[in-house]
């Protein structure tokens, strides 16, 4: 007993079958979407994090290049596959190879959800060890000149400053006692007891290029500029970037992470779409077979209760010899004298 039952003509199955390569299209379109939206989306804050999480952004990387590329492979073939549906429906395997290639793109599509999963479990772990990563090169700034490049290419390119806001720079000894002049009583009075000093200077590549004006980042060498500090100018803040570097990364990663599931789950819905459109072109050409006229009209189901029906193995010798000249019957008699003259070359060689 079938359920979802259609009949379908011979046209009825080539429109099927164009409304079927439409669908796989769309998924190669949106798979190559995704991929490009999330390489623009997180390629620049992914070669700044290459540095100090390394293995993180080979592993976000690679989790979606390799399921946009299995993605492709997996349609591309449907492609081929839906062809040899209309040109050669009597053949044996039909059946076998349209239900495994239909469970490898469900799987292919369902691991599209896994993908995200671990995309979105990895970045909640990356913005937890980002903090203290920066903070561990604030501290660094000075004396690691890794560090100190990574920082300001960060805060330059993202518009950022500080791990979590600009007043980390403030809060963490990054300024050894070496850099300044221990006979200041300025610089003895920012001292703590521990002998770390905490200025109030940020680094210059914490400085905005939005404002049109000086930039009120290091009170101590800026002495000219001073009273704009006592005055608390409305510039002080102005000049320098607002946002954390921590969050100016988590921005664009989230957007990419967005499109990934969005993306995936319309993904999702195109493989529950050919899915079905798939099983009724095959068991319809199926059908029209069974019936004896290829050509004519074949009923496809979705689902069927009990054991599916096989094409016999003479059905395609059977619809050769009654029209010899059908492209599909011309495919394999080619082939089998290709079997043949290989085999031949083979014995007397």
């Amino acid at each position: 007993m079938a359920r979802g039952v259609f009949a379908f003509s011979k046209d009825g199955r080539h429109r099927l079958a164009g409304v079927l390569r439409a669908l796989l299209i769309a998924q190669l379109v949106v798979s190559l979407f995704l991929l490009i939206f999330c390489y623009n989306a997180s390629h620049k804050v992914m070669m700044l994090l290459t540095d100090i999480h390394k293995v993180t952004v080979i592993l976000l990387h690679g989790l979606v290049i390799l399921q946009v590329y299995a993605m492709k492979l997996h349609y591309t073939s449907g492609l081929r596959l839906v062809t040899w549906f209309l040109k050669c429906p009597h053949w044996a395997r039909a059946a076998w190879i349209c239900r495994v290639w239909m469970i490898s793109g469900s799987l292919i599509a369902l691991n599209g959800m896994v993908v995200y999963s671990a995309c979105n479990g990895t970045l909640k772990a990356l913005n937890k060890e980002l903090s203290s990563s920066l903070r561990v090169g604030i501290s660094q700034y000075l004396t690691e000149p890794t560090w100190k490049r990574l920082l300001d290419t960060m805060q330059v390119d993202l518009g950022c400053c500080g791990a979590e806001a600009p007043t980390d720079w403030h809060q963490i000894p990054w300024i050894n006692m070496d850099f300044l002049n221990e006979n200041s009583t300025l610089v003895m009075t920012l001292a703590g007891s521990d002998g770390k000093v905490l200025p109030p200077v940020c680094p210059y590549s914490c400085c905005t290029p939005r404002v049109l004006a000086a930039c009120y980042h290091d009170p101590l060498q800026q002495s000219e500029w001073r009273e704009v500090w006592s005055e608390g100018s409305p510039l002080l803040s102005a000049s320098l970037h607002t946002a954390g570097c921590v969050e100016a990364v988590r921005a664009p990663l989230t957007r990419a992470l967005l499109a990934l599931q969005l993306l995936n789950g319309l993904i999702l819905l195109f493989q529950i779409l050919i899915v079905v459109l798939t099983k009724l072109l095959q068991s319809s050409a199926q059908d029209a077979v069974l019936n004896g006229d290829y050509e004519g009209i074949g009923q496809g189901y979705i689902f069927r209760k009990g054991p599916p029906l096989l094409v016999p193995r003479h059905a395609s010798s059977e619809i050769s010899i009654m029209d010899g000249s059908s492209t599909c019957a011309l495919y394999l008699e080619r082939r089998r004298r290709r079997r043949r003259r290989v085999r031949d070359k083979a014995y007397w060689s």
